[in-house]
C-alpha cells in the first residue's frame, strides 16, 4: 500500500510537469504566432518595402538647376558640364589590377588607389577625379574595355555671366551642410546636395532644384552591387525669369566701381510696378570661383565684396529725409511759400549751434528753394516747430523702419530713433538737439539703399507704395507656369494733392538749379534729392534719390558712394549714368568723341 500511494504521487507529479510543459509550448506556439502574424500580415508591406530598398540603390546623376534669365531672356546664371572619372565596383569579380590603376594614375597624374580600394570595399560607386580636361577624358574612352569598372559621366557645374556685376542678385550655391540637412529633410534634401546661397539662388531654390537621376542598381545582402536594371535621367530644375536688365546693371555697377571709393549700391525701380530693374552693391564677387582657393579671398577682403550694400547695409539718410520733413511740414505747418527764412550759414539753439550745408549761409530761401539747395536751417526750424512725434509719425509713413520685403534675403529693418527709445537705451531725456538733427536725417536714423529706392518710387507715384520684387515668373522644363508675380502694395502715403505737388516742385527744383543739378539730362526732366550723411567714423556717405522723366515717371532709383563725401559731387554721376543708359542717350563725353573724330 505504501509503495502504490508513493507511484501515484509520483506520477502526479509527472502529469502537472506535463502539463506545464505542454502550456509553455502552447504559449510560445501562440506567441511566435502572433509575432509571424504582426511582422508577416501586419507590417508585412512594410517590410517588404525595407527590404526592397536594402536591396535596390540608386547611383547619382546630379540634375541641373534651372536656368535665372535677365528680363530680356539672356542668361543670368545657367550650367556648364564637367567630366568626372568614376569607378563602378559592381559586376567586377575581383578588384582592377595594379596595371589598371597604374595606368589611370598616369591619365589622372594622381594616386587613385585610395578612393578605389574604398569603393571597393564598401561595394560603391565612387568619384576618381572631378573636372577632367577633354585630354583625360578621351584617354579614358579610348582605353575602356581594359579599364573595367572605370566610367567617365558628365555633371553640370553653375555658371554666372558677368558674376560680379550681378553677384548679388544672383547668389551662389554651395554644398548643404551637416545642420542644414536636419532642418530642411523633411523638404527633400540629402547629403551631397547643392543648394543656394543669397540672392535669386536662395529665395527660389525649391524651384531651381532639379530632379537627380542616375541607375538603380541591385545589391546583395553584403551590400555589394551586382547588376544595374534601369536609368532615370536627371530633369533640369525650373526657369527663373527676372525684372533685371542687364544693361542698367553693368551700367549702374560700372559707375560705382569707377566713383571716388569704389563702394556703394545702386537700386533702379520700375515706378509703375516696383519691379527692380538693376540692384548692385560695390564690390561685388565672382561666384564662379566660390568652390576655389580664390573665394577664400573675398572673405578676408576688408573692402566685403560678400556684403549686399543695397539691402544689408544701414546708414543715416542724411538730407534725403528732408523729404519727410518737407512732407510733414506742409501737412501740418501750413507753410506759406512767400514766406521767406535767411539762412546765415548756423541756427543757434541753447548753447549749442548747428551749421548750414553752406557755411557761409544760403541768404534769402523759402521752403522750395531750402530743399533746393539742401539749406539745413530751415530744416531745423521745421523740426522744432514740427517736434518730434510728428517726425516720426510721417518717418513711418513713408515705411522707415521697416523692411520693403523685397524677393531676396537678408534684408535689414533699418531704424526710427524717438524718446522712448533714447531713454531706454541711454537713460538720458530726448533734447531738442535731437529734434533738429532728426530733422535733417543724422542721429541713430538708420536705412537701406532699396528702402531709400523704395521710398522716392511711392515719392514719383504720390503715395502709392509697391513692393519691389526681382522674380516675375517661373516655369517649370515643361512649360508650366508655377509662380507669377502679382503686385503687391503696402498702404499709400497719406499727403494731400496740394503736399505731392509742391514736393514734386521742390524735387525739380533741386534738379534744375539746386545741389543735383549734374543730374540734368537733355529732354528729359528729372526729379531728386542729394543727401550727404554725415559718418563718424570716416568721410562721409554721399547719397542722390530721384525718378524721371518727372511728369510721368518710369523710373526711380537711390544712389549712394560709401565714403563719397558730397551726394551732389559723387552720387549724381552715377544716377546720370543710369539714366543716358536707361533712355539711351549717349554721354556727353562719348559725343565729345565723335566731334573731335
Amino acid at each position: 500500500m505504501v509503495w502504490q500511494r508513493e507511484d501515484k504521487i509520483a506520477y502526479e507529479i509527472f502529469l502537472v510537469k506535463h502539463k506545464i510543459v505542454l502550456v509553455f509550448f502552447a504559449f510560445l506556439f501562440a506567441a511566435l504566432s502572433a509575432k509571424l502574424f504582426y511582422m508577416q500580415i501586419i507590417k508585412g508591406k512594410n517590410y517588404r518595402n525595407i527590404s526592397e530598398q536594402q536591396r535596390m540603390h540608386n547611383t547619382r546623376e546630379r540634375a541641373p538647376r534651372g536656368i535665372i534669365y535677365f528680363d530680356d531672356a539672356s542668361v543670368m546664371a545657367g550650367n556648364e558640364f564637367t567630366y568626372v572619372a568614376l569607378f563602378n565596383p559592381f559586376e567586377q569579380q575581383k578588384m582592377p589590377s595594379d596595371e589598371v590603376i597604374d595606368e589611370l594614375n598616369k591619365i589622372l597624374g594622381r594616386d587613385i588607389r585610395s578612393a578605389m580600394d574604398t569603393g571597393w570595399r564598401n561595394g560603391k560607386a565612387v568619384k576618381l577625379a572631378e573636372n577632367l580636361s577633354l585630354e583625360e577624358m578621351f584617354k579614358i574612352r579610348e582605353k575602356r574595355i581594359a579599364l573595367n569598372g572605370i566610367a567617365v559621366v558628365q555633371e553640370p557645374r553653375r555658371i554666372y555671366a558677368k558674376s560680379e556685376i550681378n553677384s548679388h542678385v544672383s547668389g551662389y550655391t554651395g554644398e548643404i551642410r551637416a545642420d542644414e540637412i536636419e532642418e530642411l529633410s523633411a523638404e527633400g534634401y540629402k547629403p551631397g546636395d547643392f543648394i543656394g546661397r543669397g540672392g535669386i539662388e536662395q529665395t527660389y531654390d525649391k524651384y531651381l532644384q532639379g530632379a537627380d537621376g542616375g541607375w538603380q542598381i541591385e545589391v546583395n545582402a553584403k551590400g555589394y552591387q551586382t547588376k544595374a536594371f534601369q536609368y532615370v535621367p536627371a530633369r533640369i530644375g525650373a526657369s527663373v525669369y527676372t525684372t533685371i536688365n542687364a544693361k542698367l546693371q553693368e551700367a549702374a555697377y560700372d559707375a560705382l566701381q569707377k566713383s571716388s571709393t569704389g563702394r556703394g549700391a545702386a537700386v533702379v525701380l520700375d515706378a509703375k510696378t516696383g519691379a527692380v530693374k538693376a540692384l548692385v552693391s560695390s564690390p561685388g564677387f565672382d561666384a564662379n570661383k566660390v568652390n576655389t582657393k580664390d573665394f577664400a579671398k573675398y572673405l578676408k577682403d576688408k573692402k566685403l565684396p560678400l556684403f549686399n550694400r543695397a539691402l544689408q547695409a544701414l546708414y543715416p539718410p542724411g538730407s534725403i529725409f528732408k523729404i519727410v520733413t518737407f512732407a510733414a511740414a506742409m501737412e501740418i505747418l501750413d507753410i506759406d511759400l512767400k514766406e521767406t527764412d535767411y539762412c546765415t550759414g548756423h541756427f543757434e539753439l541753447g548753447d549749442r549751434w548747428y551749421a548750414c550745408s553752406v557755411k557761409t549761409g544760403h541768404g534769402s530761401v523759402n521752403a522750395i528753394t531750402a530743399m533746393a539747395y539742401s539749406c539745413n536751417v530751415v530744416f531745423y526750424q521745421f523740426g522744432l516747430k514740427l517736434g518730434v512725434k510728428n517726425i516720426e509719425k510721417y518717418a513711418k509713413e513713408f515705411y522707415m523702419g521697416q523692411k520693403t520685403g523685397i524677393d531676396l534675403p537678408n534684408e535689414k529693418r533699418g531704424f526710427v530713433p524717438n524718446p522712448e527709445w533714447k531713454k531706454m537705451k541711454t537713460k538720458m531725456s530726448w533734447l531738442q538737439g535731437d529734434t533738429v538733427i532728426l530733422a535733417i536725417g543724422q542721429g541713430a536714423l538708420w536705412v537701406t539703399p532699396i528702402q531709400m529706392a523704395d521710398m522716392i518710387c511711392a515719392v514719383a507715384n504720390k503715395g502709392d507704395y509697391y513692393r519691389p520684387y526681382v522674380v516675375d515668373r517661373v516655369v517649370t522644363f515643361n512649360g508650366e507656369e508655377v509662380f507669377k508675380h502679382t503686385s503687391q502694395m503696402h498702404d499709400p502715403i497719406d499727403l494731400s494733392d496740394k503736399s505731392w505737388d509742391m514736393l514734386h516742385k521742390a524735387l525739380l527744383e533741386t534738379v534744375e538749379v539746386g545741389t543735383a543739378r549734374r543730374s540734368k539730362l537733355p529732354g528729359i526732366k528729372i526729379a531728386g534729392k542729394t543727401g550727404t550723411a554725415q559718418n563718424p567714423q570716416g568721410e562721409d556717405h554721399a547719397w542722390f534719390v530721384s525718378y524721371a522723366p518727372a511728369d510721368d515717371p518710369e523710373i526711380a532709383l537711390a544712389v549712394i558712394v560709401e565714403n563719397g563725401g558730397g551726394g551732389g559731387l559723387n552720387a549724381v554721376p552715377i544716377a546720370k549714368r543710369i539714366y543716358e543708359t536707361y533712355f539711351e542717350i549717349m554721354p556727353a563725353e562719348e559725343t565729345q568723341k565723335e566731334v573731335k573724330q
